[in-house]
């Protein structure tokens, strides 16, 4: 928008003295006052006695602010004092100077009306956004002393969406120590038989008799009874002597003949098969054996101890046939299956049977065999022995030939799930015994040992 400046004359000034006042380039000095002639100081401002506008409760200042009815001027200090500018207009003020229209002004007043001189007119203004007030920006609100939050609890400065953080486990510290050097120890099972005693920290010789025994603990099964893990037994048809039915040839170890030995009694008649495993550890010293055992087997009863089971036996499934103490009933030609433990274990039976059936009803001599599989226990000493015996006082033995007692020949042979056993067995199921021409089926017991204890 263009600018025009008026010159001005005495006579407009008597005819127009709203328009020079607005137009020309007087200003009235607001440092000056006089209240007698209408010329008080603006708001904010006192007149002294010296006729000087000065801020009220203050003994002067270094910068002013003019005002009149029209035009504000913003000046700071070393700016001067502008004089009133229209708006829309570059008026002379000094450096920092802001100046704003009046949205309140006449049209005359904003030199709406035709130039003086026969000019164009000026147009009015466009309008001008006034500037915001200039004084003292107020404070802000204090901030709030708020109390800290706990460390904590504080949550992770993840971002947003992002999966929480795993937990991260602790990593499992390694065993740097180094493995016992021969002949140092920390317990007694990691000594030799030689030297079974762990004393302090190295492996000794038992000084006396009684100088290992009272010792407890958990015992490797191969420091102790290492053949019996695994043990293997079997029931082998062998022999020439003439047979019936199921049965097959059962003569003692080592015989080939057709005759079965004799005698006056029960004990001393027929077959008797032993097979000696010994006990290691610490001579003496008490030790629990517990065991699995599975196979096939003929029926047996027994007196004078305690049977395990004394229910009625399945014809399919494992029978659980241990029997602690006594003795085989009534001189009976068929097998047992026998363990002796020697020496004596002081409070023990000492002798166990692996095939005892009960006797009500007549399960004592069935022409059949049968699955067992059970666990159980025993006890012996360090130093000494275990007699597993097979007993068939007719030297004949019944074949696995499964559970049909009526039937007379040999037709279903048993096979055993044996897994799960450790150490697995090597042998090929059903186990079978050429004599001959002839084939024939064994019965047969599979052990595992799955802990030695003391006492």
């Amino acid at each position: 928008m263009r600018n025009q400046r008026f010159v001005c004359s005495p006579l407009l000034a008597l005819l127009l003295p709203v328009t020079l006042v607005l137009g020309c380039g007087l200003k009235r000095d607001w440092n000056i006052c006089a209240p007698e002639e209408k010329q008080p100081c603006l708001p904010g401002y006192v007149c002294t006695a010296d006729l000087h506008c000065v801020l009220a409760g203050d003994g002067g200042s270094d910068a002013l602010v003019t005002v009149d009815s029209h035009v504000a001027t913003d000046t700071t200090a070393g700016g001067g004092l502008d004089g009133p500018v229209s708006a829309g207009t570059d008026g002379p003020g000094g450096a920092g100077s802001d100046t704003a229209g009046s949205s309140a002004l006449p049209d005359a007043a904003m030199g709406t009306s035709p130039g003086l001189d026969g000019s164009e007119p000026d147009r009015a203004p466009a309008a001008v956004s006034p500037d915001a007030p200039v004084g003292a920006v107020p404070d802000a609100p204090p901030v709030a002393n708020f109390p800290d939050a706990p460390v904590a609890n504080l949550p992770d400065a993840s971002p947003a969406g992002s999966p929480p953080d795993a937990a991260i486990p602790d990593a499992p510290i390694p065993d740097a120590r180094a493995v016992d050097a021969p002949g140092t120890c920390s317990v007694d099972k990691d000594c030799p038989t030689e030297n079974p005693l762990c004393l302090s920290n190295r492996c000794a010789k038992c000084a006396g008799d009684n100088d290992c025994t009272g010792r407890t603990g958990t015992f490797d099964v191969a420091s102790v009874v290492p053949d019996l893990d695994g043990f293997y037994w079997e029931a082998t048809c062998s022999g020439n002597i003439a047979v019936h039915g199921k049965n097959c040839p059962f003569l003692p170890t080592g015989s080939t003949g057709a005759t079965c030995p004799t005698g006056t009694t029960w004990a001393t008649r027929g077959a008797i098969r032993d097979t000696t495993l010994n006990v290691k550890g610490t001579p003496g010293t008490p030790y629990t054996v517990s065991f699995e055992v599975r196979g096939v087997v003929g029926t047996r009863c027994y007196s004078g101890g305690t049977a395990a089971y004394t229910g009625v036996p399945t014809v399919d499934g494992p029978n659980n046939t241990w029997y602690v103490g006594g003795v085989q009933a009534n001189d009976s030609i068929w097998n047992t299956y026998e363990l002796h433990v020697s020496p004596p274990v002081p409070g023990e039976a000492n002798v166990y049977y692996f095939n005892a059936f009960p006797s009500n009803p007549n399960w004592c001599e069935k022409e059949a065999t049968y699955q067992v599989g059970y666990m159980a226990s025993f006890k012996v000493l360090g130093g000494g022995t275990m007699k597993f015996t097979i007993h068939g006082a007719n030297c004949m033995m019944q074949q696995n030939c499964g559970g049909n007692d009526s039937s007379t020949t040999c037709d279903a042979p048993r096979t055993i799930d044996l897994s799960g056993m450790s150490p697995a067995a090597s042998f090929v199921q059903p186990p079978v015994d050429p004599v001959g021409v002839n084939t024939y089926y064994s019965q047969w017991l599979y052990f595992d040992v799955k802990s030695v204890t003391s006492p």
